[in-house]
């Protein structure tokens, strides 16, 4: 690792780090992801079955998620795909925290599809933090599907 690329993480880590305004509790979601296994995919690539859901303030992946990230791979492969994997969080937060996140939550599916094979040529990934929420409300319903990763085709 060359002194930029060292500079430029420790950056990150303290810019994360010192992002105080976000509440550390770890509230009921006591799981990292909670997804279905049993996938639902067209000829033509990824229709359903492509979204990780984590929980707050994390962006590790269970054995669920693994094996669902199993599942996504072996499509992506078969179907020589290209895909962008993208970082969502909810609305909790600051803005950079959130970007910082989704990044977090994206580069993590997209090692993991790279661990199961997909070439990583054929993956980009994007943050939107807080910025693309799936459902609109203030309340952990609506948080608990804003906090995702979709894996999509391009």
């Amino acid at each position: 690792m060359n002194i930029i690329q060292k500079s430029l993480l420790t950056f990150l880590v303290i810019t994360v780090a010192s992002c105080s305004s976000v509440s550390m509790d770890r509230t009921s979601d006591s799981t990292a992801i909670s997804a279905s296994a049993s996938g639902a995919y067209s000829d033509s690539g990824l229709t359903s079955n492509n979204i990780l859901y984590f929980a707050y303030d994390r962006s590790d992946i269970n054995s669920e998620g693994r094996a669902k990230i199993r599942s996504l791979a072996n499509v992506i492969k078969d179907n020589n795909l290209s895909v962008r994997v993208e970082g969502h969080c909810d609305e909790r937060g600051t803005r950079e925290y959130n970007l910082a996140l989704g990044e977090q939550r994206a580069k993590t599916v997209a090692e993991l599809l790279i661990i199961n094979g997909v070439s990583s040529e054929k993956i980009s990934t994007v943050s939107y933090g807080e910025e693309k929420p799936a459902v609109s409300g203030s309340n952990e319903s609506s948080w608990s599907k804003n906090r995702r990763a979709l894996v999509k085709t391009f």
